[in-house]
């Protein structure tokens, strides 16, 4: 019989002991991307199991392989893997479900506070000279004084906007509310019940717009949702409103958003994603602007998340190459496909 060959890539931690132990308790031979340096095109042909990060497994892929069973992927998107392709191929495509909402929720509250307390702005305005000792705070500027003049709301009178309201969504809209902040919500997936039963009040997207004083953005990466908040929309948001996003580069249109926050339009912007992120272009006009805070896509990690991650990764695969259907099955038409129920 032909032994069992997983195929994993890893970007986010730095050894893969656990998988290599409970795989080859299987017999599983366990192939690593990222040590051997080896070729995924390459090794996914006689894979059983794919378990991947950030690499695209794209339908070219897809259709080279022979007995692949699962294309697990460690993360909660899943928009680097040709579903459609893998569906007609019969493999399972999975990802790790809501296993960092804590720690999503908690970096999107981090960023919102920090851009509306202008902590980074403050900070750059101490180190750079810019502080009246006797009135013991920093002088309302930033390089030409002139930046740092926006008045900062208190926490009761600012709204934050959130869009997409799902696990994530709701948790920030939780936290956010014991702090002080006023919500509203739209998503067209989830009941108003729904959401005002969270203590937001549920309006429809141009209102979202019209009314915020901070939009953090935290709906997948679809077709609709792709570039959905552009120049446009920028233009229909309050003037000095921010935005946040720690869900999908792509939602934002960053070519327009480069542009409100030139002009004003925008206050401020703190992003987790890009549109470009493996690598960022070393030349992305975001990078040089005082008014944009930037983290490396890293709203999912802790340590505890981490380890659920390859938890739930790890026991995805395992279930499909022990001829069980996995958990968190993001093709759930796949089943049709392959007679099972």
């Amino acid at each position: 019989m032909q032994k069992m060959k997983a195929v994993i890539e890893h970007a986010t931690f730095t050894e893969i002991g656990m998988e290599r132990e409970a795989l080859g308790k299987m017999g599983v031979e366990v192939v690593d991307i990222v040590e051997s340096g080896a070729d995924i095109r390459k090794e996914a042909v006689d894979a059983d199991a794919i378990m991947i990060e950030t690499l695209e497994i794209d339908k070219e892929i897809i259709d080279s392989t022979t007995r692949c069973k699962i294309i697990a992927v460690y993360a909660t998107g899943y928009d680097n893997i040709d579903v459609k392709a893998a569906t007609e191929k019969g493999i399972f495509v999975t990802n790790a479900g809501n296993y960092c909402s804590e720690e999503v929720q908690d970096h999107a509250l981090a960023l919102i506070m920090a851009s509306v307390r202008k902590l980074f702005l403050y900070s750059q305005a101490v180190k750079s000279g810019n502080w009246e000792k006797k009135l013991g705070r920093p002088v309302r500027s930033l390089l030409d004084l002139k930046d740092l003049g926006v008045p900062i709301k208190g926490i009761p009178d600012i709204t934050l906007g959130i869009f997409g309201f799902g696990r994530i969504g709701r948790g920030l809209c939780r936290k956010a509310r014991c702090i002080g902040f006023k919500v509203i919500a739209h998503d067209p997936l989830v009941p108003a019940e729904e959401m005002v039963k969270e203590g937001a009040t549920p309006v429809d997207f141009d209102e979202l717009l019209a009314r915020s004083d901070v939009i953090s953005i935290h709906a997948p990466l679809t077709e609709e949702t792709r570039h959905r908040f552009s120049y446009n929309e920028f233009k229909k948001m309050k003037r000095g409103a921010i935005l946040v996003n720690a869900s999908r580069g792509a939602i934002v249109n960053e070519e327009a958003l480069i542009k409100a926050l030139k002009e004003g339009q925008l206050q401020s912007a703190a992003l987790d994603v890009l549109e470009q992120e493996t690598p960022p272009s070393e030349d992305n006009p975001l990078f040089k602007l005082d008014n944009v805070i930037v983290t490396p896509h890293c709203a999912f990690y802790s340590e505890r998340s981490q380890m659920e991650l390859r938890r739930r990764i790890l026991n995805q695969a395992m279930q499909a190459l022990r001829g069980e259907v996995p958990d968190n099955l993001v093709n759930k038409e796949v089943l049709a496909k392959i007679g099972r129920k």
